[in-house]
This record gives C-alpha cells, sequence and structure tokens, in this order.
C-alpha cells in the first residue's frame, strides 16, 4: 500500500519521506521476524530437553533392597 502511494508521489522531498518510512518499516518487519525464529527455537530447544528429562526419569529403574532386620518379643 505505501509502496503505491510512493510511486505516484511527484514531489522528490514528500517521495523520499515515504521510501524512508518504508524502508524502516521493512527493517522493523525483519527485525521482528528474526526475534520470532530466535524464540521459536528456544521453546524448541526447552521442549527437546523436556522431553529428554521424560525419557530419562521412565527409564529409571526401581529396586527393592532390605537394608536392615528388625527382631523383637512382647513380653
Amino acid at each position: 500500500m505505501k509502496r503505491k502511494y510512493a510511486n505516484r508521489i511527484v514531489n522528490l522531498e514528500d517521495k523520499l519521506k515515504a521510501q524512508r518510512s518504508i524502508k524502516d518499516s521493512e527493517k522493523k518487519r525483519n527485525e521482528m521476524r528474526l526475534n520470532l525464529y530466535k524464540t521459536q527455537d528456544e521453546v524448541d530447544n526447552k521442549k527437546e530437553t523436556l522431553i529428554n528429562d521424560i525419557e530419562v526419569c521412565l527409564k529409571q529403574k526401581i529396586s527393592k533392597q532390605e537394608l536392615f532386620w528388625i527382631k523383637w518379643k512382647i513380653i
């Protein structure tokens, strides 16, 4: 939308301002996109860590071992 408007402007100064605005908007969009990808990577890494932790917990073996005996009598 801004590009079509910028192409219709006859005054060079106004056209320059419009082009600068377009450039700034594109830069902001690219930064936001990059931030989104970084955040998605962080979420994926945390998810992978949680999955690995759960797998470790599931692989644990429970064993039973007698530690000592108590013998007593009622008199």
